[in-house]
């Protein structure tokens, strides 16, 4: 159980703790109503109190994070590399072909099984999902709290993809909204009944038939960078699903390289990088080459 820490300052004198811990430091409401019904789980001054009382000037709250259970199956076999971890988050470099969560195909290969053989049953809380075949970092809430500040607060993630073709703008911003209400459609599709998304994109190499481009989201949509670009004429290469071929790569040539966010927690700001996997280095460096050939 996670013990948080609170020296209540002159600003919050008198407040009710609920409403400290969830306007003040962004507690979930869900997480504080399991807090209510956890024995001891607020403590002011050592002394145990409800989520209505008030809290005073000088004083230490203390909030202990109730554990989740994760009931997926533990694989001591699975291998990721991991980047950082503390008692809050943990940062992995997520492998080509391991989705996170088990499905009918994978009930046994992902992220969530390799969590349950590293922690035990403890709940995990995936920020920000990786598709099953894009590469590179991915953050972990290693309790409900951090996870719901982090996705609060977003970060600024950066990818590498490979399209078909030369885009018309070596730079640009692509602001088409994105919907993937539709549980019949197994693809997300750009639509005006979709939300706002942004994806903002400049030019690294191009040979005349493929592009590497360095692309930052500004939203968060389903498949949005490879929905945007294929929506423009330029599907990410090896991304059948939406229209790339796989002539160049067996796979959606994505890759999240980099990712800034400010830590849940402590506020320290905090950055990662992930190298390009060897299958989408190589074939950066073809088209840095000028070449299209395997």
């Amino acid at each position: 159980m996670r013990e948080l820490v609170f020296n209540i300052t002159a600003e919050h004198d008198g407040k009710q703790a609920y409403h400290y811990l969830r306007y003040c430091e962004h507690f979930s409401y869900a997480l504080i109503v399991k807090m209510r019904h956890t024995e001891n789980s607020l403590l002011l001054d050592g002394m145990p109190i409800r989520t209505i009382d008030r809290i005073k000037a000088g004083s230490v709250l203390k909030a202990y994070i109730p554990e989740g259970e994760s009931y997926f199956t533990p694989n001591p076999d699975l291998k990721i590399d991991m980047l950082y971890e503390d008692e809050d988050i943990v940062v992995f470099d997520k492998p080509v072909n391991m989705p996170v969560h088990p499905s009918k195909n994978h009930q046994n290969d992902t992220v969530a099984n390799f969590c349950a053989a590293r922690y035990g049953n403890a709940k995990f809380h995936v920020v920000g999902r990786l598709d099953m075949d894009t590469s590179g970092i991915i953050v972990i809430g290693k309790h409900s709290h951090s996870a719901a500040v982090l996705t609060k607060n977003g970060g600024e993630k950066e990818y590498i993809a490979i399209v078909e073709g030369v885009l018309k703008e070596p730079s640009g911003t692509i602001d088409l909204p994105i919907d993937d209400s539709d549980p019949a459609v197994h693809k997300s599709f750009i639509a005006e009944s979709g939300q706002p998304s942004v994806t903002e994109y400049e030019t690294i190499a191009t040979n005349g038939v493929l592009t590497a481009v360095r692309v930052r989201p500004k939203t968060g949509r389903t498949h949005q960078i490879r929905v945007h670009f294929a929506h423009i004429g330029h599907p990410l290469c090896g991304d059948e699903l939406y229209g790339g071929r796989l002539e160049h790569i067996n796979r959606q040539a994505l890759h999240r390289g980099k990712m800034v966010f400010e830590h849940p927690i402590t506020g320290k700001m905090l950055s990662f990088e992930s190298p390009l996997p060897e299958d989408m280095q190589s074939l950066l460096e073809k088209i840095e080459k000028g070449s299209d050939k395997e």
